[in-house]
């Protein structure tokens, strides 16, 4: 069986278009054996919802097919409602980033009176221009990242083991 992300799409698109009703043509679509691996394999993916039958001979049969809220999300340009849902929010106070900022300041190599006096007027800055530091710094990060991917990945391996 070979993997057809066009035909795959075309049987994602098809049920689609159907949807919410189920689909009896949908095993007409494409070769006969790479439609039918194609479809298990969107099933499995949980794409598609199959009613098919398994014979003692090892031939399948699809009868129909669903697609299945997962897939209509697949297809859509957005991540449908799924991207929705699956949004995480971080929201980080301005004390908190000002802690962070400090610590970074207390931990470096400058002189203890350069560190003073920038603690010092970070801790009396206005809240806008604490807003905007972090927003260079920010910007900072993000054109340094490429130096910074080495690190997430040492640090993503190590969390998931």
């Amino acid at each position: 069986m070979k993997i057809n992300r066009a035909l795959q799409k075309e049987l994602l698109e098809h049920l689609r278009d159907v949807y919410p009703r189920e689909s009896g043509n949908v095993g007409r679509i494409g070769e006969p054996d790479e439609t039918l691996g194609n479809l298990y394999y969107l099933q499995e993916l949980g794409l598609i919802e199959l009613a098919a039958s398994n014979y003692i001979d090892g031939t399948k049969k699809v009868h129909h097919a669903t697609i299945t809220a997962q897939g209509i999300d697949f297809l859509e340009d957005d991540g449908g409602v799924s991207a929705i849902l699956g949004t995480v929010t971080v929201k980080l106070h301005e004390d908190t980033l000002r802690q962070l900022i400090e610590a970074k300041v207390q931990a470096s190599d400058l002189p203890p009176e350069q560190k003073s006096g920038i603690l010092k007027a970070l801790r009396e800055a206005p809240g806008e221009t604490t807003k905007q530091l972090i927003t260079k710094l920010v910007d900072l990060g993000l054109e340094n990242a490429p130096k910074a991917i080495p690190l997430i990945q040492t640090w993503l391996q190590g969390a998931s083991s």
